[in-house]
């Protein structure tokens, strides 16, 4: 009979400790070390040596060519950089109710009808619902399996027997491995359930995507060393009153990182949004004051947001700054910066900033777009319809420059907008109007007076 001990694991990290601790040493997270109970001895446990161990020249390692797998939606195969490769491991993670299960059910029965036999593992729903969701989505297939299980061990073997091109782990923190002690959704669970299921499907060649929940603050739950065993994590973000939803790939060993894929959430499942620059913008006929179109880039894709401002005065004392879809820190420090280099004060007014759609917007070239919102509002003078901006503003007041200034112009340019305001990137020839400070921005438009 295996030999037990007691130890005390982060559930944030994956520190480990004789005793509790009321802080982990090493992530600095209250409360989070949790008692579990170690197996001192797996019959799983390998220890002779496998064929890949003799080391080989550069020269005679085989070189195959990458075979990729559409999944039937062309926004995610671009987040995955082409299409999901056979014998890949992927993680998406999200919010709870954001639409990761639709979605990966969604592609499961489209591989099923395009490949073969795709296998959906659910863990928290019965087969019943699953079966609901499959009538709502219209996926209904025979080559789609659905299997209710959270025993590592039977999925693994399900796995092996049905040999499927592609199996989908609803969810990762559900699972558990009988030969471990602790309960599923902890950090041991969840690391040997992971390498369990990655070992099967490097070694039959199944792509395999496992759903992971997040933690309060955004974060794939679980420990680190999840992220680092898969090939591919991808988050599906979204405001909970908004039908936008975007997929974003934070690490990719098949392809590039920071790419997103675009789609709208109703009652039919995930549809894609082929062209997100024009479903993000208004169609209001006449220029109102406080708002300006940005070109941002999302991984190489260019995008057009509007963004809203909204300065008041505020009688009270005690003015109020509201954002939405940007930092509120990068916001304080824009105020900041018009308040020392425009000097208009906004210390009396109320300042709210959102960007339409419910997109968020973490890139530096988002700072012109605000700001000269702000202006426009502040001064109660709109800015024409026909005007992008973008670029970063640094502390002294000049306007940086951002990375691929063209595609952005580009796809400005392409909806209609003949006027791009933006910084210099030290070429002569440019189809922008460049500005170096936020006071030539302003002026250039007619937010500020002339000199």
């Amino acid at each position: 009979m295996a030999r037990r001990r007691t130890k005390f694991v982060c559930q944030n990290c994956g520190y480990e400790s004789a005793q509790w601790l009321g802080r982990c040493p090493q992530c600095g997270e209250f409360n989070t070390l949790v008692e579990e109970f170690e197996e001192t001895e797996i019959s799983e446990r390998v220890t002779s040596r496998s064929e890949g161990g003799k080391p080989l020249p550069a020269t005679q390692i085989r070189r195959r060519p990458l075979q990729r797998l559409s999944t039937g939606f062309r926004e995610l195969d671009r987040v995955l950089g082409g299409g999901m490769v056979p014998g890949s491991v992927a993680i998406l993670s999200g919010e709870p109710g954001i639409g990761k299960s639709t979605l990966l059910l969604q592609v499961a029965g489209v591989m099923a009808r395009q490949n073969g036999p795709t296998l959906y593992v659910t863990g928290e729903e019965s087969l019943e619902q699953i079966g609901l969701r499959i009538d709502r989505l219209g996926v209904e297939h025979e080559k789609l399996f659905v299997l209710a299980e959270t025993d590592v061990t039977a999925i693994g073997s399900t796995i092996e027997e049905l040999k499927p091109c592609l199996a989908v782990v609803d969810s990762i923190q559900a699972a558990y491995h009988p030969l471990l002690a602790s309960s599923p959704g902890s950090v041991s669970q969840v690391r040997e359930s992971a390498a369990y299921l990655l070992r099967i499907a490097k070694r039959i060649g199944t792509a395999l995507f496992l759903v992971g929940h997040v933690t309060k603050e955004g974060f794939l739950a679980g420990p680190k060393v999840l992220e680092h065993m898969v090939d591919a994590v991808l988050y599906l973000e979204g405001e909970a009153n908004y039908t936008l939803r975007l997929v974003r790939a934070t690490k990719n060993r098949f392809g590039p990182t920071g790419e997103v894929g675009v789609f709208q959430l109703d009652e039919n499942g995930l549809t894609e949004v082929p062209n997100p620059s024009e479903w993000l913008l208004s169609q209001r006929k006449e220029p109102v004051a406080g708002t300006i179109v940005a070109a941002i880039m999302e991984g190489h894709r260019p995008l057009l947001v509007e963004v809203q401002a909204l300065v008041a005065p505020n009688p009270f004392g005690m003015p109020r700054r509201v954002v939405t879809g940007v930092d509120i820190g990068r916001v304080l420090m824009l105020l900041a910066i018009l308040e020392r280099h425009l000097h208009c004060r906004f210390s009396d007014r109320d300042v709210f900033v959102n960007i339409a759609g419910g997109l968020r917007v973490t890139e530096p070239a988002i700072d012109l777009p605000v700001a000269l919102a702000i202006l426009s509002s502040r001064f109660d003078v709109p800015i024409s319809r026909d005007v992008a901006a973008f670029g970063e503003l640094g502390l002294t007041g000049e306007i940086r420059p951002v990375p691929q200034s063209d595609a952005r112009v580009r796809e400005a340019k392409r909806l209609g907008f003949s006027k791009c305001l933006g910084p210099s990137d030290g070429r002569g020839k440019r189809e922008w109007l460049t500005v170096a400070t936020i006071a030539e921005a302003g002026r250039s438009l007619g937010l500020l007076p002339q000199r």
